[in-house]
C-alpha cells in the first residue's frame, strides 16, 4: 500500500512539472497581441519552482533638433535728399513748420549745428520787438541755428517753446544747397538773366530770383550808386558776367532799422 501511494505522488509531481514546462514554452512562442514589451510572466510549479520570461525595454534615442541658421537681413544707408532752397520754405518744409523736424532734417544733411542762439525780444510798438543788442524782430522769441557751411535757419514765435520755422539764410560753400533752378552761391547774374538786380547801397548790390532775396558782389568791388550830372545818386549796375551771388535768403529774419548807406 505504501509503495502504491509513493508511486502515485511521483506520477503527480511528474505531471505537474510537465505542465509547467509546457506553459513556459507556450508563453515564449505566443504571438498574442496582449503581450507587451517590458512585461514579466511568472509561472509557479508547486511551492518552490518559479520560471520567469522577461522582455527588456527598448530605448529609442531622442531626436536632435538643429536650430535654423539665421542670416542677417542686408542693411543699406540711404542718403537724405538734398534740401532745396525755396522762397516759402526749405525742401519739404513750408514756413511755419515745426522747429524740431526742420532742425533734424538739416542736421541729417549738414551735420550737427555749429551754433544755436535763443534771443528774447521786448515789444517796441507796431508789432515790432527789439533785442538788447538793437535788432528788431517780428516775434517776442527768436532762435537762430547755424550749421557749418554758413547755413542758418530762423525760428520765431510767442515764446521759446512755441517757435516755428520762419526763414533761412545761406552764404556758402557753393553748391551745397541750391534752389530748384540750380541757383547757388557763386552763380553769375549772366547765367540767370531773369534775376532782378538793384543797388542796395553805394557798394552793395541786391537782387531776387523766384522770390529768393540775393546779395550780389563784383570781383574787385563796384560802385553801385554814383552821382549823375545834377548830383543825385543813381544806380550803376555792373556787367552781369562779373556779378555773382554771395548770399541767399528767404522768409523773416531779425533786422536793423534806420541803417544809412
Amino acid at each position: 500500500m505504501s509503495n502504491m501511494l509513493s508511486s502515485s505522488v511521483y506520477r503527480a509531481r511528474s505531471a505537474g512539472l510537465s505542465l509547467v514546462v509546457a506553459l513556459v514554452l507556450f508563453a515564449g512562442c505566443s504571438s498574442d497581441a496582449s503581450t507587451s514589451l517590458g512585461s514579466t510572466t511568472s509561472v509557479t510549479a508547486d511551492d518552490s519552482t518559479t520560471v520567469a520570461a522577461t522582455d527588456a525595454p527598448i530605448t529609442v534615442p531622442a531626436a536632435t533638433t538643429v536650430p535654423p541658421t539665421t542670416v542677417p537681413a542686408p542693411t543699406s544707408t540711404v542718403a537724405p535728399e538734398p534740401l532745396v532752397l525755396r522762397e516759402d520754405g526749405l525742401g519739404p518744409f513750408d514756413f511755419d513748420s515745426g522747429m524740431l523736424a526742420v532742425i533734424d532734417a538739416i542736421t541729417a544733411q549738414l551735420g550737427a549745428p555749429a551754433t544755436d542762439v535763443v534771443v528774447a525780444y521786448e515789444p517796441v510798438g507796431e508789432g515790432i520787438f527789439e533785442s538788447p543788442a538793437g535788432w528788431s524782430f517780428s516775434f517776442p522769441s527768436g532762435r537762430t541755428v547755424c550749421w557749418t557751411g554758413e547755413f542758418c535757419a530762423q525760428f520765431g514765435g510767442p515764446s521759446e517753446a512755441t517757435t516755428l520755422f520762419i526763414g533761412w539764410g545761406y552764404s556758402g560753400p557753393a553748391g551745397v544747397l541750391r534752389s530748384a533752378p540750380n541757383l547757388t552761391i557763386g552763380a553769375q547774374w549772366d547765367d540767370f538773366p531773369s534775376m532782378s538786380v538793384f543797388a542796395t547801397c553805394y557798394v552793395d548790390g541786391g537782387g531776387t530770383h523766384q522770390g529768393i532775396y540775393l546779395v550780389l558782389a563784383v570781383d574787385g568791388g563796384w560802385d553801385w550808386l554814383v552821382p549823375d550830372a545834377t548830383g543825385n545818386y543813381v544806380q550803376n549796375l555792373p556787367d552781369p558776367v562779373y556779378t555773382r551771388v554771395v548770399y541767399m535768403e528767404a522768409g523773416r529774419q531779425p533786422f536793423q532799422e534806420g541803417l544809412d548807406c
